[in-house]
């Protein structure tokens, strides 16, 4: 009895025993619980290239596919572009390349393989993302050759909008033989308009700059482009200025009327700066087929440079005058007035310095706005025809254009008052109005003076066959009736 006793004295214990081990246990995963969750802390950085294969610079090379080692898992929504296709440029080029994500590594071929004895340029442009959304602001760029050597050549150049006058970022280029149209060497422009293509053949090139707007990466109607030849030997340099290319002459856009002297006229296409603009090629008719006299016409650049010439002489002579006037006056100039001078003075040095240092065309910018000044004002709320004549484009072709215009109506009462510029004229309250209020009685009229009698002659001084006198007029007193 005592050794059943016993038995169950000892079991009660291991149980006792295992139930303090399995709490414990419990408690030590509940302080494990409290660490850092696995994969550390969120990342910040862009994603890095570890490697390329081939390897860069290699030389035959048989590989089917050039990829892309990474050291983090991308995204396949890049920033620039709808998938990963539009971040990747082979050149020569074919059409879009065939891309494939591989989570951390990118494949790139192109849409027929590699050709043989050829130099391929995988160029993987900004805007890779990946999971934390973080964006690669650089590029990278991998070069090999299927053939045995890789030439030390490199064609350079910028892409201007000429008629705008500035550097065009995301530039689509191209590059290819004459002789053979099917090699086609590309690259995009950085955000100044520069473009590089390295490792190019010795030879000639056509070398053409699209502003691809859509980014489709081929020549639309409606874009601007600009080719160039160029002979590469080792390394060239070009200039593209880009504009739009077509069989149509410049034609009248728009028409502003800056007063009733001065139209400033917006041309659709730019002009050939070799082309005199004057008086001559523009007609003004109004509406009852009279012609307006032009006493000048000159394009908008000429006009505002002249008019910015005289704002500054008249300025000037101002500020001298006072100064003048004030030193004879034994007066002090006017500090206020000689620290705005100042100002004005450094702000157009600044202003001139900013524009010599932005990139510019070597060649003079197109004019695409013409100003023309009247002898005599227009009328106002009239409508005008005018009529440019065999205005020359860009590529040589003439156009005569016309478009009908309307000047501003006459500023009425009201919007002269309102402005500040008629006299301000009080109402005047009608009979309803003045009803009810209070109005000082006038003063009381001076007595007239008696009248003295009329002469026999004015009594009847009706002609005969004339009108018979007023019936309502009182006879004069003294007079005889007739």
């Amino acid at each position: 009895m005592k050794t059943a006793q016993a038995a169950r004295r000892w079991a009660r214990k291991r149980v006792a025993a295992s139930c303090a081990i399995a709490i414990s246990g419990a408690l030590g995963l509940a302080c494990a619980s409290s660490m850092p969750p696995p994969g550390g802390p969120l990342r910040h950085a862009p994603p890095i290239v570890l490697s390329f294969s081939p390897e860069t610079s290699a030389v035959n090379v048989t590989a089917h596919e050039a990829s892309i080692q990474f050291d983090e898992v991308v995204s396949e929504r890049p920033q620039n572009a709808p998938d990963l296709s539009g971040l990747f440029l082979i050149s020569p080029w074919d059409g879009e390349a065939h891309v494939g994500w591989h989570r951390d590594r990118i494949s790139v071929r192109p849409r027929k393989g590699f050709r043989p004895n050829t130099v391929y340029t995988v160029t993987m442009l900004a805007g890779l993302t990946d999971l934390h959304n973080n964006v690669r602001r650089r590029g990278a760029t991998l070069t090999f050759s299927t053939g045995p050597t890789i030439p030390a050549t490199t064609l350079r150049g910028r892409v201007f909008d000429w008629l705008a006058g500035q550097t065009v970022p995301r530039a689509f280029v191209q590059a290819y033989m004459p002789a053979d149209t099917t090699v086609v060497y590309v690259t995009e422009a950085d955000s100044n308009g520069v473009f590089q293509i390295p490792h190019l053949v010795p030879g000639t090139y056509i070398v053409r700059g699209i502003i691809d707007g859509n980014h489709n990466r081929r020549l639309d109607r409606t874009e601007l482009w600009d080719t160039t030849r160029v002979d590469l030997q080792d390394s060239a340099r070009v200039e593209l200025l880009a504009f739009i290319h077509d069989t149509i002459g410049p034609g009248i856009s728009e028409i502003t009327v800056r007063d009733s002297v001065t139209l400033r006229v917006m041309f659709d296409r730019g002009l050939d700066s070799t082309m005199q603009i004057s008086e001559g090629r523009f007609i003004i008719t109004a509406r009852d087929s009279s012609d307006v006299p032009i006493r000048a016409a000159r394009t908008a650049a000429e006009f505002d440079s002249a008019a910015d010439s005289t704002r500054r002489a008249i300025a000037d002579s101002i500020f001298k005058a006072d100064s003048v006037r004030r030193a004879k006056a034994g007066l002090r100039v006017s500090d206020t007035a000689t620290n705005r001078r100042r100002e004005e003075r450094v702000a157009a040095r600044r202003d001139s310095l900013s524009r010599s240092r932005r990139p510019r065309p070597s060649r003079p910018i197109p004019a695409r706005e013409v100003v023309i000044e009247l002898d005599a004002p227009l009328k106002a709320g009239a409508y005008y025809r005018l009529r440019a004549l065999d205005m020359t484009g860009l590529l040589g072709y003439t156009r005569t254009s016309e478009r009908v215009f309307s000047t501003p109506k006459a500023a009425t009462d009201s919007a002269k008052r309102s402005r500040g510029d008629g006299p301000v004229r009080r109402s005047v309250p009608d009979d309803k109005t003045a009803r009810g209020r209070a109005e000082p009685a006038p003063p009381a009229a001076p007595p007239a003076a008696p009248a003295s009698p009329p002469t026999p002659a004015a009594v009847d001084s009706t002609p005969a066959g004339g009108a018979a006198p007023d019936s309502s007029s009182k006879p004069t007193p003294g007079a005889k009736p007739q």
